[in-house]
């Protein structure tokens, strides 16, 4: 997946870089992870390629702020990508290549890693439940009667869970595992 077409999918409403970090942060950065210095120049490639449009702004703090909105071409692009189906593609996990090569480390080593592993992932699906039970208390129309752009995020928000339980469940298998072979 392109970065462009998370910014363009973001852009729903103009915004400024700084502000589309935020973005991420508030929703997205379960799945996808973006740096400012990666959003900035990808803005001005977007908007040299005509994708986006952007206007300087006052701002209440600070210097003055470049905004940025999609174009009807950054509709387009945003529409023709979405409409290709699934990008389904080979995903870099670098925690399952560790795991691949546990064998240089020993059994002890082994252990701490999937119980760290298990901590990581229990941390992570803690947060995303606070998320829902937040969502769930706010809104009286979740899940199935939210709004299109709330019901897709949340759609989002349940597969992260149910995959951080079945991480879970597998890192506890592993560690049964382990201490048989020991």
């Amino acid at each position: 997946m392109s970065l462009q077409f998370v910014l363009l999918g973001m852009l729903r409403e103009p915004a400024s870089g700084y502000d589309l970090k935020q973005r991420f942060q508030n929703s997205v950065r379960h799945f996808w992870a973006a740096e400012l210095a990666q959003i900035y120049p990808l803005l001005a490639r977007m908007e040299k390629d005509g994708l986006l449009s952007s206007e300087k702004v006052p701002s209440t703090q600070g210097p003055t702020r470049k905004v940025y909105q999609r174009t009807r071409a950054g509709f387009e692009a945003l529409s023709q990508w979405l409409l290709q189906g699934p990008e389904v593609r080979s995903e870099r996990v670098s925690w399952l290549a560790q795991v691949f090569f546990l064998s240089h480390i020993d059994s002890t080593q082994r252990r701490q890693f999937f119980v760290e592993l298990k901590a990581d992932f229990k941390a992570h699906l803690g947060e995303l439940e606070r998320l829902e039970q937040g969502w769930q208390q706010d809104d009286p129309r979740y899940p199935d009667a939210l709004p299109d752009e709330t019901f897709f995020p949340q759609l989002t928000l349940r597969l992260g869970m149910m995959k951080y339980r079945t991480i879970i469940e597998w890192c506890d298998e592993c560690l049964t595992r382990l201490e048989a072979r020991d």
